[in-house]
């Protein structure tokens, strides 16, 4: 039971690395949506073999044409990512939170 629930936090753990690493690049594309040519960065985010996700590698999104003189960054785009992202960290914080208390709860059985 213990392992199961060690399991639990570590693929909680993991998704909200990657909802941290995905709000960083989210902001460094608002910080740059005014920079000549730059082009909008995502990460590619992959299962992992024991559970949980992490982000492979940061691409460059093609989801819309340079404008001359501009960047391809979409605010709303941006804030929609921003908030999907805080949304899984959210829920992933309290998955951990849970498996933390079946842990105490655990513990206190066996003690």
């Amino acid at each position: 039971m213990a392992m199961e629930i060690q399991a639990s936090m570590g693929m909680s753990i993991s998704a909200m690395n990657a909802s941290a690493q995905n709000v960083l690049a989210t902001a460094n594309n608002v910080a740059n949506l005014q920079s000549e040519d730059y082009q909008a960065k995502r990460f590619e985010q992959t299962e992992e073999v024991a559970g949980g996700t992490r982000n492979n590698q940061l691409r460059i999104s093609e989801e819309q044409a340079i404008p001359p003189g501009g960047s391809n960054v979409q605010l709303e785009r941006e804030m929609v990512n921003l908030i999907t992202d805080q949304n899984a960290f959210n829920a992933n914080t309290g998955q951990f939170r849970t498996a933390a208390q079946m842990m105490g709860t655990l513990l206190d059985m066996k003690a």
